[in-house]
C-alpha cells in the first residue's frame, strides 16, 4: 500500500530530473563536435577510392576544429524541445538520423533517406 502512495512521487521526482537535465542545441553540438573528431581520428588516410575525400580526410586531420565548423554549417537540424527530452532531426550530406536527449544523454539513429 505505501508503494502505491510513493509512485506518483517518485515518478514526480524522476519527471522533474528529466526535465531539469534535457540537452539543449549547446550540448547536442558538443555531441557532434565529439563524433566527427572520433571519426576522424579513427578514419586512415587513403582507405576509400574517391580522391576528394580523401583530400578532405587530410584537411580535417590537420585542422578538426575548421572541419567540425564546416559540417556543422552543412547540416540542417531540427530541434523539438519537448516537456521531458529533447529530439534533434539532422539531414545533410546524404544522410538523416534522429538523435534523443534526456538525462543529459543524446543517442542517435541513422534514418533512411527519404523520411
Amino acid at each position: 500500500m505505501r508503494l502505491i502512495l510513493w509512485l506518483p512521487v517518485l515518478a514526480g521526482i524522476a519527471a522533474g530530473a528529466a526535465w531539469l537535465t534535457r540537452p539543449g542545441s549547446d550540448a547536442f553540438d558538443a555531441h557532434l563536435r565529439a563524433a566527427i573528431e572520433r571519426r576522424i581520428a579513427t578514419t586512415d588516410v587513403g582507405t576509400g577510392d574517391d580522391p576528394v575525400a580523401t583530400i578532405a580526410l587530410v584537411g580535417c586531420k590537420l585542422r578538426p576544429s575548421d572541419c567540425f565548423t564546416l559540417l556543422r554549417q552543412s547540416l540542417d537540424v531540427t530541434i523539438e524541445d519537448r516537456v521531458l527530452y529533447t529530439r534533434f532531426h539532422v539531414k545533410g550530406l546524404n544522410h538523416a538520423a534522429t538523435c534523443t536527449g534526456a538525462f543529459t544523454r543524446i543517442w542517435c539513429r541513422e534514418d533512411p533517406l527519404g523520411s
